[in-house]
């Protein structure tokens, strides 16, 4: 009876796991090209110093939004534990925290953000945009307060798996969010007013959210009274190890664009932003699939389906791989016609940037998987120690690196430094976790080595395929160079794979095996 239904718990998860990723990638990948589409004319119409003010100081909600002790995961946790049978009274008390702690940050940043801007101008150059920046400043400061006043409804509706509902109110908030900004710029708004429009912006996203949790789980919701000084202990506990990776996070994908505004001018850092979001594009599946991993994770946890979770996992990093290795690929080798594609003119910061940046972003995507399982079974310290590293290298090299080639060698650090701490994090993941390291090297090599083999070959016959000046011949560039880099990629696993059957299938443990799987199959028909 137990062997019966544990595949069916497994199955469960696996078909709820699909589905609510599919939800959510659709509406947020939707509010995401979006964005994607409205960052040239920004550029366009802000000019490169005004654009790079913006860039700055939306890095640096970013960077504020990381900074929450660990709440938002611990937030979600404890939600999906609620509803998989867990006490709710830790789950409402938890959210109490979260919301006492995102009070206590939004006040924070204000008061950071009036008492520090002369130190904020001087350092970043300002100028004469520091009195429009400031106005700006505070706008995208009330926009984080009224995110991160909103962030326990959010927790309650990613617990609970309720995907449809947050994927229309993130995504349909995100178009409108990316309608206002293009109106506003288009319109002749300068910085004050593009903030204003993310304020407003802001504000909708958590009245909905509220107004679904509220309506969707009305039993989970902040209660002060419940909190006890074991709720208290137990979530810093917790928050306090994802918090320190979250800082690593930060010094990991946000410091090149704060050291970039600090030791170079505003346009080498609107190049930067430019090249660094076509390359976030690579991380769009993960961060939008991958949080619905975390529930799944943490019920599968909850309900001791340890070989479901490793299944799930090796499964989930295959995806993730084989997704990683074709996109950083097309990066790769069309990295400076997608630049022409998308803005009309050369911009060689940006070009640049793809290139040095895409095959870290890959590696950092492949283990996504691993952090979210790490997180669900309770021991974030694990990822917590490689990103703490990580940070350390990456600051210790970002000097040494940006006096050896310029500006190009702050994201230089990065990838160089993402890579390595990435082998090591799944080295230790997988040793204190008591986890085969076979499997996933087995599991990672074909993508590695069919995006190597798909790179040299696009950037042999590149000069043989189409391209030339203006959108169109760039088009046509992206095109070739990026489709037969992705198309050798899909041909090079499907070679792999081939050869791996066709080894193993000639073994001489293959018929050995075969037959006790059969004996397996009548044994376990022939019970009662």
């Amino acid at each position: 009876m137990a062997r019966a239904v544990a595949p069916t718990i497994a199955t469960g998860i696996a078909a709820g796991l699909v589905r609510n990723g599919a939800v959510l990638l659709a509406a947020r990948g939707v509010a995401a090209v979006a964005g994607v589409v409205s960052v040239p004319v920004l550029y366009a119409r802000l000019g490169e110093r005004c654009y790079g003010v913006w860039a700055l100081f939306t890095g640096l909600v970013t960077v504020a939004g990381l900074v929450d002790l660990g709440l938002g995961a611990a937030q979600i946790r404890a939600v999906a534990t609620a509803a998989e049978g867990g006490e709710q009274r830790h789950a409402r008390a938890v959210l109490a925290m979260g919301f006492v702690g995102g009070a206590g940050l939004a006040a924070l940043a204000i008061a950071l953000t009036l008492l520090g801007w002369p130190a904020l101008a001087r350092m970043f150059h300002l100028g004469e945009l520091s009195g429009q920046a400031r106005g700006a400043a505070l706008l995208l400061v009330v926009g984080f307060v009224l995110d991160s006043l909103a962030m326990p409804w959010r927790a309650v509706l990613e617990g609970t798996q309720h995907y449809g509902t947050l994927g229309w109110v993130t995504g349909g908030t995100a178009l409108l969010g990316t309608a206002l900004v293009v109106l506003t710029a288009l319109a002749g708004g300068g910085l004050v007013l593009l903030a204003a429009s993310v304020a407003l912006t802001s504000a909708a996203r958590a009245g909905l959210l509220c107004a679904a949790a509220r309506g969707r789980v009305p039993d989970l919701f902040p209660r002060w009274r419940d909190i006890s000084r074991c709720d208290v202990t137990s979530v810093l506990a917790y928050g306090i190890r994802v918090q320190a990776s979250n800082a690593g996070a930060v010094a990991n994908n946000e410091m090149d664009r704060l050291v970039l505004g600090g030791f170079f001018d505003l346009p080498t850092l609107a190049g930067f932003d430019l090249g660094s979001r076509l390359v976030n594009l690579l991380r769009m599946l993960p961060s939008f699939a991958l949080p619905v991993l975390f529930p799944a994770a943490a019920a599968m946890v909850t309900a001791g389906e340890s070989q479901g979770l490793n299944r799930l996992y090796l499964a989930t990093t295959r995806l993730l791989a084989g997704f990683a290795a074709a996109g950083a690929a097309a990066l790769l080798v069309s990295a400076d016609p997608l630049v022409r594609l998308w803005f009309g003119h050369p911009v060689p910061i940006a070009a640049q940037t793809i290139v040095v940046l895409a095959p870290g972003c890959a590696v950092s995507v492949v283990a996504c998987a691993a952090g979210i399982v790490t997180r669900a079974e309770g021991f974030p310290g694990r990822e917590t120690r490689c990103t703490v590293l990580a940070a350390v290298l990456n600051l210790a090299l970002t000097i040494p690196l940006m006096r050896a080639f310029g500006p190009i060698g702050v994201p230089l650090a990065t990838t160089v430094v993402v890579s390595l701490i990435t082998i090591y994090f799944f080295a230790h993941f997988h040793r204190d976790s008591h986890r085969q390291l076979r499997p996933l090297i087995h599991t990672l090599c074909p993508p590695l080595l069919a995006g190597a083999a798909a790179v040299a070959i696009t950037w042999f016959v590149a000069a043989r395929l189409p391209d030339g000046p203006g959108r169109g011949a760039a088009a046509l560039a992206v095109v070739f160079r990026g489709g037969l880099a992705v198309l050798l990629v899909a041909v090079g696993l499907k070679v792999i794979g081939l050869c791996r059957n066709i080894s193993r299938a000639h073994s001489p443990g293959a018929a050995t095996a075969v037959k006790a799987r059969d004996h397996g199959a009548n044994d376990s028909r022939e019970q009662p």
